[in-house]
């Protein structure tokens, strides 16, 4: 019986593991290894430099809980918490690729593209008034010149008769 199943209380009749007698050793060997390298990352968490070196030991911390929870499924010779194991892994993807993109801008959603469009629609909106405007200047202007030409047409016809 390994120390570490001493220490944690447990008693599993795994008969597989109980055959081999090396394993167990190499799998506390592991579990402690992993265990100093998340406090090592901890550590960096705590104390990074930068904001980018903090966001790789998080990610590297989330590994090492997955080594954890791995060896540990294995030293009880049971698939029950690989589930564990991947929602891990996907949580850990998705808040790295939102902290690299918060790093990156300075914000998670983009919102610039939403802002240009909402100046470009106003300055839109200008150009389709200054158009109606200029349309309506053209359209009294063609109605003057028409207005004209019908009074010429008049006076010349006036001066025939």
């Amino acid at each position: 019986m390994s120390w570490l199943r001493i220490l944690a209380g447990e008693a599993t009749d795994n008969a597989f593991l109980d055959k081999l007698t090396f394993l167990p050793i190499c799998l506390d060997i592991a579990m402690v290894i992993c265990a100093f390298n998340f406090l090592a990352f901890l550590f960096r968490v705590l104390r990074g430099p930068a904001v980018a070196d903090r966001a790789v030991a998080m990610d590297s911390c989330g590994t090492a809980v997955m080594a954890l929870i791995v060896i540990y499924s294995m030293r009880q010779g049971t698939d029950l918490y690989m589930s564990c194991v991947l929602v891990i892994a996907i949580l850990g993807f998705i808040g790295m690729v939102a902290l690299s993109k918060y790093i990156q801008s300075g914000n998670i959603v983009n919102n610039t593209n939403i802002i240009l469009n909402v100046t470009e629609a106003e300055d839109l909106k200008e150009e389709a008034d200054a158009a109606e405007v200029l349309h309506q200047k053209m359209e009294q202007a063609i109605q003057k010149t028409a207005e004209k030409n019908v009074r010429n047409m008049r006076k010349q016809l006036n001066r025939k008769k």
